[in-house]
């Protein structure tokens, strides 16, 4: 029995599946594919498929792995052949890896917001620098008082590990690397929902985690 990293992307409509979905796809899929995957032992036998750091709803991600347990002498080139003919569209493997770092070492995520449609991107523009650039920039969080939820009020500035703005026609690209932890985890959407409820005018914000990185800021393989 050994443990291999199943790299994939996930993108399109399949941004709105959830995790408990995805967790099934791949188990069908592994299934399907004929890989001998491992189960846990006891009275309830279950897969063994650990995900790196499970991604928001409606969010889309070219940086995601999973860890699964196989047993026989399968190679990690027969895993990625069987499993990229059987799996849904939208989520594509990539490659199959030997796993590096262990998921909990993930620090931050590096995200890439484009906001689209928009009437007057200038102004748009001009409102994501500005907010950048300012010493504060308040959102209401969701968290937890005991047991009932609540809002709670945070500087995102504080979190904001690197951020750039750039344009692509009419569509403003904001990248920005927030925590993404187990200990700090921060949604891009945060972001864009202040900057639309300030700039007063609905616009689509399509949002891409490009990559996974370490507290060194070393990509997490």
């Amino acid at each position: 029995m050994r443990c291999v990293r199943i790299w994939f992307d996930k993108v399109g409509d399949v941004k709105y599946i959830s995790h408990l979905d995805l967790m099934r796809c791949f188990t069908r899929a592994i299934r399907r594919a004929g890989i001998p995957l491992w189960y846990t032992e006891g009275y309830n036998p279950r897969p063994y498929m650990q995900f790196a750091l499970p991604l928001s709803l409606g969010m889309q991600s070219v940086c995601e792995s999973v860890d699964i347990r196989v047993e026989g002498d399968i190679t990690d080139e027969e895993i990625f052949e069987r499993l990229k003919d059987v799996m849904t569209s939208g989520i594509n493997i990539k490659r199959v890896t030997e796993p590096v770092y262990d998921p909990k070492k993930i620090a931050f995520g590096d995200f890439y917001l484009t906001f689209r449609g928009t009437s007057d991107p200038d102004r748009l523009e001009k409102l994501i620098n500005d907010s950048l650039a300012a010493d504060s920039f308040i959102v209401e969080k969701p968290a937890k008082k005991g047991r009932q939820k609540i809002m709670k009020q945070i500087n995102l500035k504080e979190y904001i590990k690197h951020s750039f703005v750039r344009r692509d026609g009419g569509d403003i690209i904001c990248n920005l690397v927030l925590p993404a932890g187990s200990s700090v985890n921060i949604n891009p959407s945060l972001f864009s929902e202040k900057i639309i409820e300030l700039y007063g005018e609905r616009t689509a914000v399509d949002i891409l985690r490009k990559r996974l990185l370490l507290d060194n800021m070393k990509e997490f393989k």
